[in-house]
């Protein structure tokens, strides 16, 4: 018996190949992780499940958003549902290119969970909308006040990178704004996609698929309008999107001080995790492999010492990346129809 062996699963073996590579790397080289175990006496604890405590907290939080975001379309949405939802997204996310599966995955656990398309698609726009701006806004408020401190220190490739992708990132939030508030230019790249998509023989019934995603763009549009009307609920939903990238900019931090190191201030290592976001939203693979684990020894190697660097990028991301797909795993298949 023949087994096909597509260009996706070549891609995702070499990913895991690569992300193994890179945890064998840091947890048996000199003073990875196998040096800290022999040494988890001088280990303090207690700042790790800090720091675990900071990273679930910015998971929680994605699932108020998911929620709120939902409701404020006048759907009546369970917040266990949106938990659900937010898991599916955490898994997809995490082992898509970019994140790419992410939200397409929502979408669909959403409809499964009886919240239609419209509803949904308007919801996660709107709160991907919101957590581009505040992203971006924390890596152009890092680059403004913060970037003196690591450049005598940080490897040029690393700014470069960081730079790329703060770059990208204010790239997407114009084409978002774009899409969320411009209906004639939406409605074009509607039709000229449709038009390619059909050149290409990849869908049928081009009028009445185009005529369906008009629909749901003019209730989108619609609801956008209605929703930046609410002041008071763009203030928490702002508030609330900074207050979830600062538990997820601050976990190095903890980190830093399980090893019972002192003097750093959590503001230059809330902006150094910044930095490392940036570099690893630019690089399209899964995780951003390769370029998470490679800024965040570059940038945090300043603070931590030469004998704990390693095991502070293990620890790290064990506890933000792999620790995430493992949490969120079970929960990729649990949507039902209307659970």
């Amino acid at each position: 018996m023949k087994i096909k062996v597509n260009k996706k699963m070549i891609f995702n073996i070499f990913i895991i190949l690569l992300s193994a590579a890179f945890l064998v790397y840091f947890g048996i080289s000199e003073n990875g992780l196998l040096d800290l175990v022999k040494n988890a006496m001088e280990f303090n604890k207690m700042w790790l499940f800090v720091a675990l405590f900071f990273h679930l907290l910015n998971i929680f939080i994605d699932a108020c958003l998911i929620h709120r975001f939902t409701c404020s379309t006048g759907k009546q949405y369970p917040f266990k549902n949106a938990f659900k939802t937010s898991m599916v997204g955490q898994f997809f996310g995490a082992i898509t290119p970019c994140a790419s599966g992410g939200q397409p995955m929502q979408i669909y656990s959403m409809r499964k969970q009886g919240i239609d398309t419209g509803h949904s698609t308007s919801a996660l726009v709107q709160k991907f909308l919101v957590y581009q701006n505040s992203i971006t806004a924390y890596g152009a408020a890092s680059i403004l006040f913060k970037k003196k401190i690591f450049l005598s220190h940080v490897p040029p490739a690393a700014h470069w990178l960081s730079l790329l992708g703060f770059v990208s990132q204010s790239l997407v939030i114009i084409l978002l704004f774009l899409f969320s508030f411009n209906r004639p230019i939406t409605h074009k790249i509607i039709k000229v996609v449709f038009n390619w998509l059909a050149k290409l023989k990849l869908i049928k019934n081009v009028d009445e698929k185009s005529a369906k995603v008009e629909t749901q763009l003019n209730y989108f549009h619609d609801n956008n309008a209605k929703f930046y009307k609410s002041k008071k609920l763009v203030l928490a939903v702002y508030a609330l999107t900074f207050f979830q990238l600062t538990c997820m900019f601050v976990v190095p931090y903890f980190i830093y001080r399980s090893f019972n190191l002192y003097g750093a201030k959590i503001s230059d290592m809330v902006a150094a995790q910044s930095f490392v976001t940036m570099a690893s939203a630019f690089v399209p693979l899964p995780g951003g492999t390769g370029a998470a684990e490679g800024s965040f020894f570059a940038f945090f190697s300043i603070f931590f010492t030469e004998s704990t660097i390693k095991s502070a990028v293990l620890l790290w991301r064990i506890m933000t990346y792999f620790l995430t797909i493992l949490i969120s795993a079970p929960f990729s298949g649990t949507y039902t129809d209307h659970d």
